[in-house]
């Protein structure tokens, strides 16, 4: 079911939204300063692409929330380039800048957290995609096995042989009555 890719689609940009709505909350609490539109749109962009490579199975606990932290500190370092109004370039650090060890806190529990409501939601999302797997392959599969009836070709039944004809002259017109007297012929011969 989810392979499809509206799914991953769906999926990608539930993680995204997720992931780039709890950097925001964290990054804003953290350092007291607001995060600008287009880095927020910048960061959501980034992780869907991240999630639409990601969507194509069912993840572990451990493989969402290292994408979640991975995420967040790529959103952290994007959101403290805009709000320095910096660039990143090759050289620059991931590290907790002004507001330290807080910010990678809130990051870090932000990961967890959507981790752990993430991986209950997948679960039950391919809990949900088996069971209508189930529920519509069982009946195909019914329907499959159960083949038509095979119609045999109509029986030729061959002509008697000489020897087995009866002996003797066939009335052509004896009627054969089988099974007991009616009641009322009973009734008279007795």
């Amino acid at each position: 079911m989810p392979t499809r890719p509206t799914y991953r689609a769906a999926r990608a940009v539930v993680f995204a939204t997720v992931c780039v709505a709890l950097a925001v909350t964290g990054h804003m609490v953290a350092s007291h300063a607001t995060v600008s539109p287009v880095a927020a749109v910048g960061g959501l962009a980034v992780m869907t692409v991240v999630g639409m490579a990601l969507a194509g199975a069912e993840r572990s606990l451990a493989t969402i929330f290292g994408g979640l932290l991975g995420g967040q500190f790529v959103l952290h370092a994007l959101f403290s380039a805009a709000e320095h109004g910096q660039h990143l370039t090759h050289g620059d650090t991931m590290a907790p800048s002004s507001a330290g060890w807080t910010m990678t806190f809130a990051h870090g529990v932000a990961a967890a957290v959507s981790a752990w409501w993430l991986h209950r939601g997948e679960r039950a999302v391919w809990s949900l995609a088996r069971r209508v797997a189930a529920a519509l392959v069982r009946p195909a599969r019914t329907l499959l096995s159960a083949a038509p009836p095979v119609r045999s070709a109509p029986r030729l039944q061959a002509a008697p042989s000489p020897a087995a004809a009866p002996r003797g002259a066939l009335l052509r017109h004896v009627v054969i009555r089988r099974g007991p007297p009616a009641a009322r012929t009973a009734a008279l011969a007795g």
